[in-house]
């Protein structure tokens, strides 16, 4: 199975020339990202979809549940069959959120996956 996903700039554009589509590991790594920047209940088609931001990491939440609630995230994403390394950093006054995680895909391929955003 390959994943396919349309390959976007840094700023979140989609690319519009050259090479449009990714595959394989950075077509998984992307996809984890997006489920990430999915908001729980912002879905219309799914409102039990999207990552519990507000409801289980942010605010008085502790560590370790937040941390467990982004690993579910991060295994429960399409294509992510393994989880090798896991650090989870949360400053929560200004809502920064930093998560690298070593992971392995369906077709047995290592690599590493950096989210360094403020949520807000």
């Amino acid at each position: 199975m390959t994943l396919i996903m349309i390959r976007n700039f840094a700023g979140g554009d989609i690319v519009t020339h050259g090479d449009h589509f990714v595959a394989g590991k950075e077509a998984t790594r992307q996809g984890v990202i997006r489920r990430f920047r999915l908001f729980f209940g912002e879905y219309f088609l799914n409102a039990a979809d999207g990552t519990p931001w507000f409801q289980s990491i942010l605010g008085k939440t502790q560590v370790d549940i937040a941390a467990a609630n982004i690993k579910q995230r991060i295994l429960t994403s399409p294509g992510v069959i393994g989880l090798t390394r896991f650090e989870f950093n949360i400053d929560q006054v200004t809502r920064k959120i930093t998560i690298y995680a070593a992971l392995v895909d369906i077709n047995n391929e290592q690599f590493e996956l950096l989210f360094d955003e403020e949520i807000i």
